[in-house]
């Protein structure tokens, strides 16, 4: 049984899918330095500096992203869409950043990312023994209690929308 669920099985997603051009719009006008260090230290550079390439652009979870929400209207409309959401944000890998194998701490989330920007070369999304590639525009759905990884080695960004939110397997 994959740890990747099959997006059809969530209502919201058609919606988060057909905001995708508003999104993508929303994310250009944001700047490089608009993005925080990811609030997890789970990161590497390909290089073996100690450089984190994870950066964040949050919308929804802790702190106030009340400005951020006001930069980004129709991708917050787009987020609460979602039932029972958690938290939301911008997902920005560099070049050669890695995401270390690890399992998510939140019991009974999932995650659905929405690809934005998804370069072309070795970027992918590893759950369980399953790889993945995003698909630009394209949720995946996933359970993040189990063991995973991602990278981006290819020469631009990746930058995913990732939308936490309260669910038991099979019953959204």
């Amino acid at each position: 049984m994959s740890a990747f669920l099959d997006p059809e099985d969530f209502v919201f997603v058609p919606a988060l899918e057909a905001a995708f051009p508003a999104i993508l719009a929303e994310l250009h006008r944001l700047a490089a330095a608009d993005f925080v260090p990811s609030p997890d230290s789970l990161t590497t550079v390909a290089d073996g500096c100690d450089e984190r390439g994870w950066r964040w652009f949050g919308l929804f979870g802790d702190g106030d992203l009340q400005k951020n929400r006001a930069r980004c209207p129709r991708t917050a409309r787009a987020c609460m869409g979602v039932p029972r959401m958690v938290n939301a944000g911008f997902s920005s890998f560099a070049p050669g950043t890695k995401l270390f194998p690890h399992r998510g701490e939140m019991q009974n989330v999932l995650r659905c990312h929405l690809p934005l920007l998804v370069p072309r070369g070795d970027v992918a999304l590893r759950l369980g023994g399953e790889v993945r590639r995003w698909q630009t525009g394209k949720c995946l759905v996933f359970d993040d209690t189990v063991e995973h990884d991602a990278w981006n080695l290819a020469d631009e960004d990746r930058v995913v929308l990732i939308v936490t939110f309260a669910g038991l397997r099979g019953v959204d």
